[in-house]
């Protein structure tokens, strides 16, 4: 559930991307990219010029929460950038770059999830509900970087969350100092996701409000992202779209959208 966010250029903001090894910055919003290089194989053994990038900013991030009654979830992004020849670094997540091959870059990768969960209090078909928390979540990411648009993807495990996995694609187009960039994504979520953030527990059931154990399910989302550059340190990003949850989510009694319109915005100023 969510929407995938990534590069073309110096700089980029908003996520779900894997660009690595030679200065490539990416991460859950924001993402930049510096010109290629002929650098190949794993990161520790690499020669090539050690270059530090580091920059900061403010996003937020909106979209329709799929519980019942809850309306809008806003949650802000921190964009404190750092980004050399072994880590990335932005946000809420860390990459230890691996290594690039082939225009297959590799790391491995650890976020937190902001915005993930819900109080009791959300919203009245949660009442009673014991809170769901965010999760710090960790595994390897990769990307291919082709003429045709870059393939991302990821694998993720979250503990007793359990696990998820997302494979994306985007193009992106420039005309002077914009780029728009259209995206696609699928993401699998596993039973033991589905079931704490959308379960009901016996002990949580209540009359219009069933037991429900949660089964492993496929999201897919389509969108588009629109960058502009107002200088070489600096730019917008503006990314929107809608995901279509999978019928692991949708059969939960808590749910009420199947459709769930998302997007992200942000500033970022490199400094170098």
């Amino acid at each position: 559930m969510k929407i995938v966010y990534r590069r073309e250029r110096q700089l980029l903001l908003a996520v779900a991307s894997v660009l690595l090894h030679s200065g490539v910055a990416w991460a859950d919003g924001v993402s930049a990219e510096p010109p290629d290089v002929d650098d190949t194989g794993f990161a520790i053994l690499s020669n090539a010029t050690n270059v530090t990038h580091w920059g900061l900013g403010v996003g937020a991030g909106f979209e329709q929460a799929p519980y019942k009654g809850y309306g809008t979830k806003f949650s802000p992004i921190p964009l404190l950038f750092f980004d050399d020849k072994w880590v990335h670094a932005v946000g809420t997540t860390i990459d230890l770059k691996i290594g690039t091959w082939d225009h297959v870059s590799v790391a491995l990768r650890g976020k937190y999830a902001l915005g993930d969960g819900y109080k009791s209090s959300d919203a009245p078909i949660l009442n009673g509900m014991q809170d769901r928390n965010g999760a710090f979540w960790f595994g390897p990411a990769l990307a291919w970087r082709t003429g045709y648009g870059n393939l991302t993807g990821d694998f993720m495990t979250g503990g007793n969350k359990g696990q998820m996995a997302s494979l994306d694609f985007g193009k992106a187009f420039s005309f002077g100092r914009l780029s728009i960039e259209p995206h696609v994504g699928a993401e699998w979520l596993s039973r033991k996701y589905v079931d704490y953030y959308y379960g009901v527990r016996a002990s949580e059931a209540r009359p219009g409000r069933a037991a429900y154990n949660g089964t492993s399910t496929f999201d897919t989302s389509v969108g588009a992202r629109f960058d502009y550059h107002f200088t070489r340190h600096q730019m917008v990003s503006f990314d929107i779209g809608v995901a279509h949850l999978g019928s692991g989510i949708t059969n939960s009694p808590l749910v009420g959208k199947r459709y769930i319109p998302q997007g992200k915005t942000g500033y970022l100023y490199q400094f170098n």
